[in-house]
């Protein structure tokens, strides 16, 4: 179970960094576009600007109900993507401490010659 979570929150905080990246693209984006379109939504961003990341709208057609799917890639992607980085590094912190709580008890428990359960 820690190698999970040890994982899971590493692909978390990893998750967030091309999150913030894809932020700071869109505001690049808006910006260069003389701030016309600040709205500027997270399936047109990604069609238009980067097409080569545009899979995971099927991915999430498969995954999540039609109406979900709508309304993540018609949000503002200046709103969007920020909230995934602050969220994924939350989710991704919180996992990797109870992960290396696991590891801690685990230690203690070796050094009292027993195992963890």
């Amino acid at each position: 179970m820690r190698r999970f979570l040890l994982i899971f929150g590493w692909l978390s905080v990893i998750g967030s960094i091309g999150d913030g990246i894809i932020s700071l693209y869109a505001l690049w984006v808006v910006g260069s576009g003389g701030w016309a379109n600040p709205g500027i939504q997270v399936g047109p961003l990604l069609e238009q600007h980067l097409p080569a990341l545009y899979w995971v709208k099927d991915v999430a057609r498969y995954v999540l109900p039609a109406s979900v799917v709508t309304w993540v890639f018609n949000l503002p992607a200046l709103v969007y993507f920020p909230v995934r980085v602050v969220m994924g590094c939350v989710i991704g912190w919180w996992v990797l401490a109870k992960a290396k709580s696991m590891g801690s008890s685990k230690s203690v428990a070796a050094s009292n010659g027993r195992t963890a359960a």
